[in-house]
């Protein structure tokens, strides 16, 4: 497999994850609760929303890139509407905001899908969990580079401002675009006979059918998606508010929070390419199991922990499993996928991670406005338990 091919998909998880860890992680929530009035539930709202929205569309999607045979253009097209969408956030009232944001994040997980796909055209069955890991730390870096972007702008605009919050989307959108068209340049994806457009689409609705009616075969992928949508779930959940909880708990300013996040990258990458490793030597599922008991360990420690020092060190711990589960994700989806069902079957997996990514951020941030973030940390931690217990049933 040539290195450019892997180097060029490796870079779109370099470009997208400037997404999630500036738009999702950092900006959005704080545009939202510090300079628009709005709060928690709000938030979960946007991404609850999306959610769903991506969970009705994304296995459609998946089906019709199987049938077309055009999986980059695909990806092109939902990639620039993510990018048209974000730029304007930042400049835009409470309820322009929720919308543009619905749409942003919609866009960002329709890619996501579609470019999870492309693991086939670039990899083999050997080295797919390395491949896979590969990306995930490629993707840990652009966090990196995008937080000294972001750095950059709030020293020179000013830290704690509107303004500077509001300069960081336009600088998300370009920075999504220059990695990205990288890319779309250097993926040769294994093409297949073109099929116009109408004939892909009726094809898409009968393989979804058939996938759905016959599910009951796939008894392990069954119970691996029920698994993964649960902790996912709760990885989102972590992902969303992970700012707004050291703010509001342990009174973090937005410029010492750059540099913990920016460890946190690291140990996240680290963990991408440890887990990668161990994939490939012991499996998919007991890397999904391990990072499970880990998360379990870390969210109860944060239930209990009252100090910011506690607070960095059991977020590392996490970062490490975080970057673990990404990778492992992929691989055993695609080894208990049937091959020619892939990219469909990453869409199902989508549509079972989004209907409860749908559920997850709006129950957490409602319950935040009501206990707080303490007794709402009991959402994602009842998450990740039972997703613990499905995945030991599921024989890879």
């Amino acid at each position: 497999m040539e290195k450019k091919q892997i180097f060029g998909w490796s870079l779109y998880d370099l470009a997208n994850t400037a997404f999630s860890a500036l738009f999702v992680t950092f900006f959005f929530p704080l545009l939202i609760k510090s300079y628009l009035g709005g709060n928690e539930f709000h938030i979960g709202l946007v991404f609850g929303v999306s959610f769903i929205l991506a969970g009705l569309f994304v296995p459609l999607i998946g089906a019709i890139a199987d049938a077309w045979g055009r999986k980059v253009h695909i990806l092109l097209l939902f990639t620039l509407l993510c990018i048209f969408t974000t730029f304007f956030v930042g400049f835009s009232n409470l309820y322009w905001a929720i919308i543009l944001g619905i749409a942003a994040s919609f866009f960002y997980r329709a890619a996501l899908d579609v470019y999870d796909a492309l693991i086939m055209d670039i990899s083999t069955e050997k080295n797919r969990g390395m491949v896979s890991g590969i990306g995930v730390a490629v993707g840990y870096l652009g966090t990196i580079l995008s937080l000294i972007m972001a750095y950059i702008i709030m020293e020179n605009i000013g830290w704690e401002t509107k303004e500077g919050v509001q300069a960081i989307f336009p600088a998300i959108a370009i920075f999504f675009l220059f990695f990205s068209v990288f890319s779309f340049t250097l993926i040769k994806e294994k093409r297949t006979k073109p099929i116009l457009f109408v004939k892909a689409l009726k094809k898409a609705f009968n393989e979804i059918k058939t996938t759905i009616t016959k599910a009951y075969k796939f008894k392990n992928l069954f119970l691996f998606l029920i698994a993964s949508f649960l902790f996912v779930d709760g990885m989102n959940i972590v992902i969303i508010f992970f700012y707004l909880f050291a703010r509001e708990q342990f009174g973090l300013a937005m410029q010492p929070f750059f540099f913990i996040f920016g460890i946190m990258a690291v140990a996240a990458a680290l963990g991408a390419l440890i887990f990668g490793k161990l994939t490939d030597r012991f499996g998919s599922k007991k890397s999904l199991v391990t990072t499970q008991v880990i998360w379990i360990v870390v969210i109860l420690a944060l239930i209990f922990s009252n100090t910011l020092s506690a607070f960095i060190i059991y977020s590392i711990i996490g970062s490490i499993a975080l970057g673990g589960v990404w990778t492992a994700t992929r691989p055993m989806l695609i080894k208990l996928a049937p091959r020619h069902k892939v990219a469909e079957l990453l869409g199902f997996q989508g549509l079972t991670e989004k209907f409860a990514g749908g559920v997850g951020p709006i129950l957490f941030g409602g319950a935040v406005v009501l206990f707080g973030y303490k007794l709402a940390l009991l959402i994602p931690l009842v998450f990740f338990v039972i997703a613990l217990l499905i995945l030991r049933q599921v024989k890879d």
